[in-house]
């Protein structure tokens, strides 16, 4: 879909320093003496909540005490930070499991400097999951090296991934950024959401799932076939009903065409459920079209675009990101309607920003289509950042019961939040926000 503005786009451990923090006891329960004067309670964990499949037995290190000040340690467990301002300097963590250093869910003001991860387990975090500040932060061995998203950004700055640069901000640096002004006067509102946003934490196969490589069929004939539990690494083709494919992985490259592809059109009733699954384009591809699928807690990323919108389809509670570039003449969105009717986007963290790039896309929801109507489509709960519109409405869009509501933008799209917003058909209530200090976001250019 095109729009009329151009867019485009290891060494063994040491013994431990002792700077300003020492190790005063270790076993289920330690004593870490952090800072000055603050003592942290540290305890020494077997397996609990993690945000990728891992393994049940895996040790972690817990800080729960505000204001700890990790300094000059050796740690060879995870490092859980669940406590706010948490300061980790001058240290090491080496660890094979999951995530070597998490910030969990709500906590802020955590601050990784000075310190070196080692991971040495296949397709671990290095630092996550979001929600902190990392300064000369190396990171060795990952296969994530910096874990963060819109609902709990990171700030990264003079740091590496096995030896080579990365820095990420979720605020858009190009210079002619343009958000419009009007609604001024209008008094702030809270912004609402009904529970966390989608992310690393609740999306994708959950923790300690066994997976299992997929010997079966691309192209699901049978109805009501159950796929579970299976890593796919090739292109899925549905022309059956009431197929489900939950707690998977599927990874296909596929340029110019799409990772799952629904034959709706060819097929009556063909129809697929996904949840608790990771769908990623190696680079390339399109995720999801057109219509009659429902995706549920799912995470889905690098690749070209996310999923076209279409008869039937629901996105719920998943969390869409990492676009890839491709080339100035393309127009990447995270999602876009087809037309169609009987449509809803509801609770997802839909990110057309990449942080790691500085690149909006262009959308992160692209509506209208050409030759078909958009009909019964509502959007409600949603977290969006980037796009050169965030939410970009043709002006030649034929739109009825088409509602915007309850959704949260941030500020780093190129020329605003929304444009023609208020086509007819189209309902765009004072409930859509800003995620920074809760202003309507009212009518733009």
């Amino acid at each position: 879909m095109q729009r009329d503005r151009p867019g485009r786009h290891t060494a063994p451990p040491a013994s431990p320093r002792r700077i300003s923090g020492r190790i005063i006891a270790i076993g289920v329960a330690a004593v870490l003496v952090v800072g000055a004067g603050i003592f942290a309670v540290v305890q020494l964990t077997d397996g609990g909540a993690q945000s990728q499949p891992g393994t049940a037995d895996e040790k972690a290190t817990v800080i729960n005490t505000d204001g700890a000040v990790v300094d000059g340690q050796q740690l060879t467990t995870a490092l859980h930070i669940k406590a706010n301002n948490v300061k980790v300097i001058n240290s090491t963590v080496r660890h094979k499991g999951t995530v070597a250093i998490r910030v969990f869910p709500g906590v802020t003001g955590t601050v990784v400097q000075n310190t070196e991860v080692f991971c040495e387990a296949k397709g671990m975090v290095g630092v996550g999951n979001g929600g902190y500040t990392a300064t000369k932060v190396k990171v060795h061995g990952c296969g994530t090296g910096f874990q963060h998203y819109a609902g709990a950004p990171a700030v990264v700055t003079d740091s590496t991934v096995d030896d080579q640069p990365y820095k990420v901000s979720y605020a858009f640096s190009e210079s002619g950024k343009k958000h419009p002004t009007a609604g001024a006067g209008l008094v702030a509102g809270p912004v609402k959401a009904t529970k966390p946003w989608p992310g690393p934490d609740n999306t994708g196969v959950p923790a300690g799932t066994e997976l299992t490589p997929y010997t079966g069929s691309y192209v699901i004939t049978e109805p009501d076939t159950v796929i579970d539990g299976k890593i796919l690494t090739d292109c899925v083709e549905i022309k059956a009903k009431n197929v489900t494919i939950k707690r998977s992985k599927i990874n296909c490259k596929n340029e110019g065409g799409m990772i799952i592809r629904v034959f709706d059109e060819l097929v009556t009733d063909a129809s697929v459920l996904i949840e608790d699954s990771e769908i990623t384009g190696d680079g390339e591809g399109l995720g999801i079209g057109f219509g009659h699928y429902t995706l549920r807690r799912v995470n889905m990323h690098t690749l070209n675009e996310g999923p076209r919108v279409s008869d039937g389809a629901v996105v719920e509670d998943s969390w869409i990101h990492g676009l890839v570039f491709t080339d100035e003449k393309d127009h990447q969105d995270v999602l876009q309607t087809t037309g169609g009717t009987g449509m809803i986007v509801r609770h997802n963290t839909l990110e057309a920003f990449n942080p790691t790039t500085n690149d909006p896309f262009n959308a992160g929801f692209q509506l209208g289509s050409e030759t078909v109507d958009l009909i019964d489509l509502l959007v409600e709960d949603n977290l969006f950042t980037g796009g050169n519109y965030t939410v970009n409405l043709r002006p030649d869009t034929k739109a009825n019961k088409v509602v915007f509501r309850n959704n949260v933008f941030v500020q780093n799209s190129r020329y605003g939040p929304a444009s023609n917003e208020d086509l007819p058909g189209v309902t765009w209530e004072a409930s859509n926000v800003y995620l920074d200090g809760g202003k309507p976001v009212t009518h733009g250019p």
